[in-house]
């Protein structure tokens, strides 16, 4: 959103969504590799109190997999649902001590670096 003040008239606010494709594109080249974008997301694992983290994977299959599991406090749906928003955290918003995440960012930008599609547990397929 900007504002936009034109001569004579009070300011207005234009409402200005990014366009989601072009997004999701544009994070796929923040220069992750595998390794760091597992590191980041793994991070939410810790941050979320997981005193174990286990990688599952399937690179046989036409459909490869892959998913990070932990024994972390879990989400919500609607904590799940706010966390897959881009900038879904205020870096000036104070934060837990074990808190990892600043800007909301790393687990869609480390995702999307390495795949173009992104589904909760339990949801593969549909």
């Amino acid at each position: 959103m900007y504002k936009k003040e034109e001569a004579g008239q009070a300011c207005r606010e234009i409402d200005t969504p990014p366009n989601a494709s072009a997004l999701i594109e544009g994070h796929r080249d923040f220069g992750y590799d595998l390794k760091t974008a597992l590191a980041d997301v793994i991070d939410n694992s810790i941050s979320a109190g997981a005193t174990s983290v286990k990688l599952e994977v399937d690179t046989s299959s036409d459909d490869p997999w892959l998913a990070i599991v932990d024994n972390g406090t879990g989400m919500s749906e609607e904590e799940l649902i706010e966390a897959m928003r881009l900038g879904s955290k205020n870096p000036t918003d104070a934060r837990e001590s074990g808190d990892l995440g600043r800007f909301g960012l790393g687990l869609k930008s480390a995702s999307f670096s390495q795949c173009r599609s992104l589904t909760p547990p339990h949801s593969r397929g549909c």
